[in-house]
This record gives C-alpha cells, structure tokens and sequence, in this order.
C-alpha cells in the first residue's frame, strides 16, 4: 500500500475512534515516519500528497520538521479523501449511476440560476461546442459540466461528493463510446441535452431541469446497449470497437476486416443507426 494512502487510513481510523478532531495539529514528519515504519523522505513525500488533495496543511516546525494538520472544513477534506478511496475501489455501474441521478437531481431541484457557476456552464458549452475536440477533451468537460450543475445548489458538501466521482464518471462514460453506433451522433445529442437541461436552469424551471438530468443520465448505457445491473465499474469495449475514437462531429471511420475475416477484403461501411 502506498505510503500516502496507509497514512490516510490511519487518520480515518483515529478520527473515528475520537482520537483526533478535524483542524487539529498532527505529530510531525519524523514521528509520522516512525509510527508508520518509513523513511523520512517517504513520509515527506505522503504528506505533500495529502496536502495536494486538501486533506492536510502543512506548516515548518522545529529543527527542519514538518508539522502537519489536519483541515478544518468538512468539505475540503471529504472531497478528497472520497476521490481517493473512489479510484481505488470496484464498485458496480449501477451504483455510479444511481449515485449520480441522486446527486444531480437533489441539486438541481434547488438549483440558484443566479449562482456564480452558472457562468462556468455557459464557458463549458461553449467549450463542448467546438469540433476540434478529442474524444477524452469533450468527455473531460462534460464531466466537469455536471460538477457544475451541483454547484449550483450552494451546497460544498454535495458538491464534495460529486466531484469525488470525477474519474469513475470520466471511466465508464469514455468506455460507453465504444458501444454507440455512432459518435458524431450521440456528440449532438449530448451538447442539445447539456443546452436543454442549463436552459432550465436559467429559468428557474427546478422541476424540468432535474428530470432532463435524469434522463440524460439514463440514456447514456440504455443507448449504449449496457446493462448497469451486470457491469462492473466500467462496461468493457464492445468487439472489434477502436481505442480511440474520432473527435465529436467527425465520422466514425469503418475498421477494414483482416483476410481471414468473414467479409474479409475491402472495407464495409457500417451502417448509421
């Protein structure tokens, strides 16, 4: 286990058993390495991560030390530690899913069309509007979209927890892609959902908005041919399906069978749903 994570494992366990409280100063580098039977340098190293991640500030002590606390807003220390057991964790689609629709819709049905973030979603359909993105740049944003139409409910906690699930969202949406028919396609129809369920927004239409979500969640692995129920944390790519795909708005270009093929010879042109 990596160092950084064995630490974080050991500050949830102090904090459950009442050992430590959020804000409060902890043991510094030297006794941190020693309680956890590491290197100085590693445990230096662990706890620069952990500050990356907000969980942690860190502060010059005594004889060269470093001297560690632990952050004070729940919010700030959730988000991360959240996104970090995420990403080490196999949990099945269905459960991202539904996790998603109960974030986004709860947010949205208390969403603030005066919000500030509403001036981030109108700079990321902007962004999604252009057709020299990348397959990974247009999923990226959209993630990042999402995000934002929970910001807009004013609640850092919600917020926490939805950008906890940043990269399990950006997983098993990008494996998706390898399942629609065509991706120029299903690219519209994604950038008209986002400009749909923002518009509501800016009305102040709460009760439209968080059904619009709901279904664009939804829609995204019944298109994509994807049972949630039997799917691990990412559906893998459908047969034959290319690794990367072409932008947004290009044509998806036909794979050309091997000799040895069924159809072997000159390329077929896949038929558009």
């Amino acid at each position: 286990m990596a160092t950084h994570r064995q630490v974080l494992q050991w500050l949830e366990n102090e904090l459950f058993d009442g050992h430590l409280v959020l804000g409060q100063q902890l043991p510094s580098d030297r006794d941190l390495a020693a309680i956890h039977r590491v290197s100085r340098s590693t445990m230096r190293e662990a706890l620069k991560t952990l500050e990356a991640q907000g969980i942690v500030r860190l502060f010059d002590g005594p004889r060269k030390s470093i001297l560690p606390m632990l952050v004070r807003e729940p919010a700030a220390s959730a988000g991360p530690a959240l996104q970090l057991h995420m990403a080490t964790s196999d949990y099945p689609l269905r459960d991202i899913v539904e996790t998603r629709v109960l974030l986004e819709t709860w947010a949205l049905e208390r969403s603030d069309p005066e919000h500030p973030a509403m001036a981030e979603l109108r700079a990321l359909l902007e962004q999604m509007a252009r057709d020299d993105l990348s397959l990974k740049e247009f999923h990226h944003l959209e993630v990042s979209f999402h995000i934002a139409l929970c910001k807009t409910a004013g609640n850092s906690v919600v917020s926490a927890l939805m950008s906890s699930l940043r990269d399990s969202i950006y997983e098993y949406t990008m494996a998706l892609v390898g399942h629609v028919p065509l991706w120029s396609t299903t690219s519209e129809r994604l950038r008209a959902e986002h400009h749909a369920i923002y518009s509501a927004v800016a009305a102040g239409d709460r009760r439209l908005a968080s059904r619009l979500v709901a279904e664009h969640i939804e829609y995204q692995y019944r298109e994509a041919g994807v049972d949630p129920d039997q799917e691990q944390r990412t559906p893998g790519p459908a047969p034959d399906a290319p690794a990367e795909l072409n932008p947004p708005g290009a044509a998806a270009e036909p794979r050309e069978p091997a000799a040895d093929e069924p159809g072997g010879g000159p390329a077929q042109v896949p038929r558009s749903a």
